[in-house]
């Protein structure tokens, strides 16, 4: 059944995935705000929003609004807001005077819009599109109304494993003694290929481990250096450790990062005996049926302008092959799609089954085929008639994903990642990734103080350059300033002239003696200015040659080497102090 809600409004909101929220008990006391007969909820009343909102931060409106029956709360007023800096601002929501912050008597509007999300993601509190307010569903009442603690624990181990990603972390844990660390959990984690859904490379992250000797810093990479993809992840886990279904383990990781094998210790998480059976039980099995799956539209993507066209089209697959209840080809999909004004390729629609494969929605999928194998609770489509449209980013990214053949569709993800400054250390790890492990490049990335974004090598008998790259993820076309040109140069000079009184950290030792040949390249989103020119300037200084090269040109080399139409050796014949020829 096709429950398609249309909506004119540009607010939307972000349900279905929540980050850095582990308190149980405070996840219950939200709850409870939305049932009148509980004694939090009473407390709330009586006690704390009367000691922590002060009235001009609407305490009376908080309070009438909780003597409303039924009770159904203004998202705004729930989450309230901030002012800068954050560490001072006032309570103004209820959410925030319900849970108690680590430095105040309260929380700030970030993590109470999390619990908020947590508690929707569980099942225990619906949302109403027509009016921006929220309110407790029947699975909420029996929370908050059990006073037995190993009964709320069970209706807690039920909600989670109805919760599509949950269940997705425990299946990839399912076989006992399996430790997987958060980035390989977020890596297999939602729609790869977009972000919002993009995990950090393992590999990197032991490489960068591996390269400095700081406690400090090691520290800092393990604990700081994660993708959304990855915080979700060990959000969700950290979930399930707290109801005994996973527990906290590390491993010994080894891998190969371009030429030389880096390894490390890192910390992640395994099932318990406990967690096979509940995993089983929810799985379906001849003593219990099949966990009903809780799925919200918003749950489809995170990040982007064309967000709410990637939610409208996946709820819409979602529908389509749950009614069908049987094996459908990609082409009828497309076909559907069509009668709502969507038009798709098969290709699109294959990395879509994926997606919620990796959501945690089960699906047989087959080469030109798939088949709906869950079940799920009803939900409705929102359509926001102004903002479910296909940007210019989606189509060029459609026809690229036409185009890739032999390399993962994860690295689509780079084409949103070019134009997000915020994300550009990601960038440069994800390039760097397609290069060494996709091409077979030799190489390292760097990063840092006085060092080339990344250097690549060939070694091979027939063939042995290095090449020095910058990569710049810009929100609009690069231009290469002038302080970029200057950089370049000085790396190229350091290259030169290998002398430790001008840099020494000497980078330039990745490069093996034998690669007596090098090149520059730049690396970002879209070029524009007199590119050639620039590039020419640079080249003429000490007689290197370089090139820029788009995304999109990067994704296609990468797929002609992955598929052997062009080769490593040759890949050096494209640049030409120009934007990069594929020959």
């Amino acid at each position: 059944m096709f429950n398609i809600i249309e909506i004119n409004s540009k607010k939307t909101r972000a349900f279905g995935w929540v980050q850095d929220s582990g308190n149980l008990n405070s996840l219950c006391n939200v709850v409870a705000i939305f049932d009148e007969t509980t004694d939090f909820h009473n407390l709330l009343k009586n006690t704390l929003i009367p000691k922590l909102v002060r009235p001009q931060d609407g305490r009376d409106e908080m309070l009438k609004a909780l003597e409303s029956r039924p009770i159904a709360l203004n998202y705004k007023m729930l989450i309230g807001g901030h002012s800068n800096p954050r560490s001072e601002s006032p309570c103004d929501g209820i959410v925030q005077a319900a849970v108690k912050g680590q430095k105040r008597d309260y929380i700030g509007d970030w993590p109470a819009d999390n619990f908020i999300r947590w508690a929707q993601c569980f099942g225990f509190i619906n949302y109403n599109y027509d009016n921006d307010t929220f309110s407790i569903t029947e699975a909420g009442k029996k929370l908050v109304a059990e006073n037995d603690e190993k009964k709320n624990k069970e209706l807690l181990i039920n909600a989670v494993l109805s919760y599509p990603p949950a269940y997705r972390i425990m299946s990839l844990l399912k076989i006992p003694g399996t430790v997987l660390t958060k980035f390989e959990l977020g890596e297999k984690l939602g729609f790869t290929g977009e972000d919002g859904f993009i995990s950090y490379p393992l590999s990197s992250i032991i490489a960068a481990i591996a390269s400095t000797e700081s406690s400090e810093e090691r520290s800092k990479i393990r604990s700081d250096w994660e993708s959304s993809s990855d915080k979700y992840a060990r959000t969700i886990s950290q979930w399930l450790v707290s109801l005994g279904l996973l527990e906290n383990a590390s491993k010994e990781i080894q891998v190969q990062y371009g030429s030389r094998m880096v390894s490390d210790k890192l910390g992640g998480f395994t099932i318990t005996p406990i967690g096979e059976r509940y995993l089983r039980n929810s799985s379906g099995n001849s003593r219990h049926g099949k966990n009903k799956k809780i799925v919200s539209y918003e749950m489809f993507a995170t990040k982007g302008k064309n967000r709410e066209y990637l939610r409208y089209r996946r709820a819409l697959l979602l529908k389509f092959f749950e009614d069908k209840k049987r094996r459908c080809t990609f082409e009828e999909a497309c076909k559907f799609l069509s009668i709502y004004g969507l038009t798709e390729i098969p290709e699109t629609v294959h990395d879509d089954i994926l997606g919620f494969i990796n959501l945690g929605i089960d699906f047989s999928i087959f080469e030109n085929e798939a088949e709906f194998k869950d079940s799920i609770i009803e939900f409705p489509i929102p359509h926001y008639k102004d903002l479910a449209e296909k940007t210019e980013l989606s189509i060029e990214k459609e026809e690229v994903r036409r185009k890739l053949k032999n390399i993962s569709h994860e690295y689509l993800s780079l084409m949103d990642l070019a134009f997000d400054s915020t994300q550009n250390r990601l960038f440069e790890m994800k390039v760097m990734e397609l290069f060494l492990h996709e091409c077979n490049f030799n190489g390292d990335h760097l990063g840092g103080a006085s060092k080339p974004d990344g250097v690549l090598y060939t070694n091979s008998p027939e063939s042995h350059y290095g090449i020095i790259v910058d990569m710049k993820a810009y929100s609009k076309g690069y231009t290469l300033p002038i302080n970029q040109r200057d950089e370049m140069l000085r790396y190229i000079r350091e290259n030169q002239l290998r002398d430790t009184n001008q840099n020494p950290n000497e980078w330039w030792k990745i490069f093996p003696d034998t690669v007596d040949e090098f090149y520059f390249m730049f690396v970002s989103g879209s070029f524009k200015g007199d590119i050639k020119d620039k590039l020419e300037k640079i080249s003429m200084v000490n007689n290197v040659k370089g090139t820029a090269m788009p995304i999109v040109t990067a994704l296609l080399v990468a797929d002609m080497i992955k598929g052997k139409k062009k080769s490593v050796e040759e890949f050096k014949d494209g640049i030409s102090n120009t934007e990069y020829k594929i020959l």
